[in-house]
């Protein structure tokens, strides 16, 4: 499934977290710079410039969506891709699957994990 990690499942999300526990990079600013480097400075290895890759106009359109609020959400979450879009074209969707939790003396709820403010 990963040709770069034999027990990867290409998510850049699992990269980032197993390299933040590795290199115990769990500050608050740590986080997001493990975000941007799966993203934006992955583009920059692979020498992508502007014109082809971010969220500007005449860009080729592909790009991953996620339904989280930010990054540490993604990484901390490790959701799956909402959408996967290659040049304009949907390539995969996920539909999200809600979780119920039954506490004792409770009925079922769902939940979604993010944080309430």
């Amino acid at each position: 499934m990963d040709p770069w990690n034999a027990l990867g499942t290409a998510n850049p999300l699992q990269t980032a977290l197993v390299g933040l526990y590795a290199a115990q990079l769990t500050g608050a600013g740590e986080i997001p710079a493990a975000f941007s480097m799966v993203t934006d400075r992955a583009a920059r290895v692979l020498g992508l410039d502007a014109s082809e890759y971010g969220i500007t106009e005449g860009a080729p359109a592909s790009f991953v969506l996620l339904s989280v609020p930010t990054p540490e959400e993604a990484i901390r979450r490790q959701v799956r891709p909402r959408y996967v879009v290659s040049r304009g074209s949907v390539l995969a969707e996920t539909r999200p699957a809600p979780t119920r939790l039954s506490w004792p003396g409770e009925g079922p709820s769902e939940v979604d994990f993010i944080p309430s403010a």
